[in-house]
């Protein structure tokens, strides 16, 4: 019979999250491929799409703000969780362009259970392409950020130069001066890298034989 379970793509700057979730999820049947930040994630999108698509927020080269940004452009069918130690709760992120939110360290249940619902019962789309914002990086030195960077319209794909203010999560609203659309933007703000805990590898090798009764893993 032909392999039914969704394929993921799992995109974290941390290579034992990626070797642990990708062990896990392939033991339970799901074909996996695996990226270390949103620049090789795009690149691995041009060989193959996944049904659902798990990413850290907080990355080098391109950040999982932006690399979100870009999926529910140009790829809304894909079931998007973004995921973090920097947030917590069950709700998505203001701002962030995803289906559902998974906050690391809190065990692998949460997890189970939002790739099993993508599997089963199909994408919905949680807010439009339209109300997704751009987000705009810093780089490491923040001196050398332009306090007037290029823009790119969503609408007319015309460049700009936008005046941006602090980092922050708050999402802002400017104006295209080409084509008048309203296009919301963040700046992605500096999280700390302390704050970005690994799966428990201890308990995570187990996982796949407790899929079942996975109230063990909270």
């Amino acid at each position: 019979m032909p392999n039914l379970k969704a394929r993921l793509l799992i995109v974290d700057d941390d290579p034992t999250i990626t070797a642990t979730l990708s062990s896990i999820f392939s033991g339970l049947g799901h074909p996996v491929r695996t990226a270390g930040d949103g620049i090789t994630a795009l690149q691995d999108l041009r060989t193959q799409v996944p049904e659902i698509l798990l990413s850290d927020l907080n990355m080098p080269r391109m950040s999982g703000f932006e690399l979100l940004f870009v999926i529910r452009r140009r790829l809304p069918e894909v079931f998007v969780i973004a995921s973090s130690a920097a947030f917590s709760g069950e709700e998505v992120p203001a701002g962030v362009a995803a289906d559902a939110f998974y906050e690391k360290s809190t065990g692998l249940t949460r997890l189970f259970e939002l790739v099993e619902t993508a599997t089963h019962k199909g994408h919905v789309l949680s807010g439009s392409a339209a109300s997704t914002p751009i987000w705009i990086s810093r780089p490491k030195d923040d001196k050398s950020f332009i306090e007037r960077p290029l823009i790119t319209c969503p609408e007319c794909l015309r460049a700009f130069s936008l005046s941006v203010g602090a980092p922050g999560f708050a999402i802002k609203e400017a104006y295209c001066v080409y084509c008048h659309a309203t296009i919301l933007y963040g700046v992605v703000p500096r999280m700390n890298p302390a704050v970005s805990r690994r799966v428990d590898c201890r308990r995570a090798v187990l996982c796949p034989s407790f899929l079942a009764e996975s109230s063990g893993l909270e």
